[in-house]
């Protein structure tokens, strides 16, 4: 984890956040976080809490409307079951997974968005914002649990895609605490399109509903 906080920053060092027009955030996003598959046999088992954490870089082009991107650490994942016995490989060694066993994936990604951003004009203290675009995922940790085969939190080094791509949506408000600098909140909710496991029999994808807070400068 200290790595990833590490390579957070000295990102942020090489970005000239003080060049004209260009702002930088620092977010938080609380969230919930759940997996889906194509197909019946597969089912969704519920969600789970996750985090996303990072800097968003906003280069204004008009006085209300930005390119933004940034770095984000995402942690995220779903719960799933199987109608049919099915095999998933662990560092530990392939194990067998009997039908209707809930196995949760645990999963951690390094993410690059590229997004527009459309802000309102300032009302007193107040100034209101749309955000939407593509993120780009790699991944950077991949475990599992099956409770019921006391397997806690295992590597599964070959079931987990190391790239994936979501598009996400959202909007919220800022308060102005004086030039620049403001407090910020919001709502997002995030869509997978690619599969997350390599497994060919059904396609798996990310889902999340997220609570965004942080501050810009």
């Amino acid at each position: 984890m200290k790595k990833y906080i590490f390579i957070l920053f000295i990102f942020l060092s090489s970005v000239p956040v003080l060049a004209q027009n260009v702002s930088f955030s620092v977010v938080v996003d609380p969230q919930m976080t759940w997996m889906v598959s194509d197909v019946k046999d597969v089912q969704s088992e519920g969600s789970q809490f996750g985090f996303n954490f990072g800097l968003v870089f906003d280069k204004f082009f008009t006085d209300n409307y930005a390119f933004s991107s940034g770095v984000f650490l995402w942690t995220t994942g779903g719960t799933m079951s199987f109608s049919d016995t099915t095999t998933l490989s662990f560092r530990s060694g392939d194990e067998t997974i009997p039908s209707g066993l809930p196995v949760t994936y645990r999963l951690q990604y390094l993410t690059v968005p590229v997004a527009l951003k459309l802000n309102s004009n300032q009302i007193g203290y107040f100034s209101f914002f749309a955000h939407l675009g593509l993120n780009s995922h790699i991944n950077i940790m991949k475990s599992a649990d099956v409770p019921d085969l006391d397997i806690d939190r295992v590597g599964i080094p070959d079931e987990i895609n190391i790239f994936n791509m979501s598009y996400f949506i959202g909007g919220g408000g800022e308060y102005s605490l004086g030039g620049s600098t403001a407090i910020l909140a919001g709502v997002y909710y995030t869509k997978g399109f690619l599969d997350v496991t390599v497994n060919e029999s059904f396609k798996g994808t990310l889902g999340s509903v997220s609570l965004r807070v942080g501050i810009r400068f």
